[in-house]
């Protein structure tokens, strides 16, 4: 007859798949009971405990001290080292090169920021793009192991810019394999995707249906479906630059038009909302002609898709006391139903913000997912790698 015992390799994925059900429970409820991951993972008492062993002789997790209360045996509790591992999110733009750095929880610890212009040269922006990661690393100090990327244009599913109308030299570069010199995982997408991908995970969580208007230097729009963000077949879905009847470049001379010339130019709208806040009446009207450019794109997806939500994000979304009220106008003109209205308050940061959160994706498919070997053991510091 033959032997019912699983073999070997039987036993060593169900070991495998034992650690990730339990790395999950402790790391969806933060610090926890051994009673409760027994709960939530569906293990025997026995199994979980040696798991949770192993776990915290390889670093995964911290073993709490419990707290004494009356008699008996007080209870264990673990956390999961988010401090294990941090990520990088990149927002490379055609006025600035933003950064973020945060832990595998997705906990900001540092951020930083450089000037560029248009006319920068495609290898010292892509050099700014390294001071930046380097920075964040160092006020953090840690070892970054993902570094998820944004920026202005079309990108293709390889990380590479397909297109890209405000930087003239940035078509045809590829941020997968420049970045993937230095950093292990690396994961690329347009910036007004990822900034809908950060409101979604950080802003305004629980809405399944969302456009989101990114307004900026530049203007994009992006789409949350069923809760999820959607890229389209080619990355382009709701890329509206390129239809004549969507005026967002000329909408921003409106903007700077009301601003005295000396003004330099990527301080020339904030001028311009700061204006308007205080009563001046050339301001006013200006900010309402830029808010109806805006609409006019903004209508055609909300026709389409006819969400819940509509959110103002990107840099002027710190400006919705004074933008909110004429956007709003000008849908309630253009759509015969129009979606609660919200301002991000996520400000500047939302796209290096969504590309942290898709850096974090990367470090879990790649290393946390169920489907992967066994965990590695960490090093004794957050400093360094991982090891196997």
């Amino acid at each position: 007859m033959g032997s019912t015992m699983p073999d070997a390799g039987d036993q060593s994925r169900l070991r495998q798949l034992n650690e990730r059900a339990v790395l999950a429970a402790v790391r969806s409820a933060g610090e926890v009971r051994v009673a409760q991951i027994v709960e939530q993972s569906g293990l025997g008492r026995t199994a979980v405990e040696e798991v949770l062993a192993s776990l915290v002789t390889r670093r995964w997790l911290v073993e709490e001290s419990p707290a004494i209360r009356g008699r008996g045996r007080p209870a264990r509790s673990y956390r999961f080292r988010a401090e294990a591992g941090y990520v990088v999110g990149l927002d490379i733009g055609a006025f600035s090169v933003r950064g973020v750095l945060t832990d595998l929880d997705g906990q900001m610890l540092a951020s930083r920021r450089q000037s560029v212009t248009p006319e920068t040269p495609r290898l010292e922006r892509l050099a700014a793009a390294d001071e930046v990661v380097a920075a964040c690393a160092r006020e953090a100090g840690a070892d970054v192991w993902a570094v998820g990327v944004g920026t202005t244009g079309l990108v293709d599913a390889a990380g590479t810019v397909v297109r890209a109308n405000a930087i003239p030299d940035w078509a045809g570069t590829d941020l997968a394999e420049y970045f993937g010199r230095s950093a292990r995982l690396v994961v690329v997408d347009n910036d007004s995707q990822l900034a809908a991908l950060a409101e979604q995970r950080r802003g305004a969580r629980g809405g399944t249906d969302m456009v989101f208007l990114h307004a900026g230097r530049r203007t994009g729009l992006a789409l949350v479906l069923d809760g999820k963000l959607r890229r389209g077949a080619y990355g382009a879905a709701a890329d509206m630059s390129a239809l004549r009847g969507v005026a967002w470049e000329a909408a921003l001379e409106h903007l700077h038009a009301v601003v005295p010339a000396e003004v330099p130019e990527m301080d020339k709208a904030e001028r311009a909302f700061a204006a308007a806040r205080g009563g001046d009446r050339s301001a006013v009207n200006a900010v309402r002609k830029y808010a109806r450019a805006m609409a006019v794109a903004a209508a055609t997806a909300i026709s389409i898709v006819d969400p819940r939500l509509l959110v103002l994000g990107g840099a002027f979304s710190q400006s919705a006391d004074v933008l909110m009220e004429p956007l709003a106008a000008e849908l309630d003109r253009l759509c015969p139903r129009v979606p609660e209205l919200r301002a991000s308050s996520l400000g500047a940061l939302c796209v290096a913000l969504g590309a942290a959160s898709l850096a974090l994706e990367a470090v879990d498919e790649h290393l946390l997912a169920r489907s992967r070997g066994p965990l590695p053991t960490l090093a004794a510091t957050s400093l360094d790698s991982p090891t196997r």
